[in-house]
């Protein structure tokens, strides 16, 4: 398929994925997604960073933009992948895709005293996925950025209620919670898209940014009114989560909620991409 074309390749079309595809439709901008087995209209593709066979790389259509939704761990397997992407041309089509990498928030922390942190704030907690965003952006300054993702959730499949079990299991894990952050599956692929856009219109991006929804919530006061998954009020009562937020509020004399954020110790500034994209977030509630 290297001659084909099309305006942005989705290399993993999971659950981010499935809305950037609805989205580019909903946009009309072509675009195709791969996975491991080819279902659903997708390519059939599974990159092995220790294989130097490039034959799968052949099936992958020419675009613009390249998004690459999960994590390339050494910078010998990033190069791997955008090496083989690039002999796998035609060669009369050789310019090289602009690239978005997905990462995670998480690698942004404030400085103490002070709570907020955005995108220019120093990174922390490395991880080797690190290492292949480094050399991504170093190989393709300008044209490739990575979006560090806040929590993802819809509402649906990822509605933050389903893990509650998972998130607050009990008193004392639940007392350490201070604050969490999140993005809708529509709005990471509006962003996504967004980003696509700025390559096409200037032909650059910033290295990095942190992708939320304008929102940081303290997770007390979403545990001390969330209804886990599968709970039944009328029959059970309260979950046990909302008695541990208020006996936790008594312990460290919180008198209401949501905390400040000086109490939460940690903030997302994400101003900056929506109003340099010229966009709002649409979901803002859990």
């Amino acid at each position: 398929m290297g001659s084909a074309s099309v305006d942005l390749l989705v290399i993993g079309q999971g659950w981010t994925g499935n809305y950037v595809i609805a989205e580019a439709a909903r946009q009309q901008i072509t675009s195709i997604g791969t996975t491991r087995d080819g279902r659903n209209g997708t390519i059939a593709f599974d990159f092995n960073p220790d294989l130097a066979d490039k034959t799968q790389f052949y099936r992958l259509p020419n675009a613009v933009t390249i998004l690459l939704t999960f994590p390339i761990l050494s910078e010998p397997a990033m190069d791997r992948f955008v090496d083989f992407y690039r002999d796998t041309r035609d060669q009369t089509v050789r310019k090289s895709p602009y690239w978005i990498l997905l990462g995670t928030s998480g690698n942004f922390n404030p400085n103490p005293p002070d709570v907020w942190c955005d995108r220019n704030s120093a990174l922390s907690n490395f991880s080797d996925r690190n290492k292949g965003e480094n050399r991504l952006l170093s190989r393709f300054p300008g044209t490739s950025t990575i979006l560090h993702l806040a929590g993802l959730y819809d509402g649906a499949e990822r509605d933050p209620r389903n893990f509650i079990n998972r998130i607050a299991p009990s008193l004392e894990l639940l007392r350490v919670k201070k604050s969490v952050h999140y993005i809708h599956g529509v709005d990471t692929a509006r962003a996504i898209l967004a980003v696509h856009g700025k390559f096409v219109d200037i032909h650059s991006s910033e290295e990095r940014w942190i992708i939320g929804n304008m929102r940081t919530y303290d997770w007390w006061e979403f545990l001390s009114g969330a209804i886990p998954t599968g709970w039944d009020l009328e029959k059970q009562g309260a979950p046990p989560c909302w008695g541990w937020v208020l006996q936790s509020m008594e312990a460290c004399d919180v008198k209401g909620l949501p905390r400040d954020i000086v109490q939460l110790q940690r903030a997302l500034d994400v101003r900056e991409f929506w109003t340099r994209h010229g966009l709002m977030p649409l979901h803002t509630r859990l």
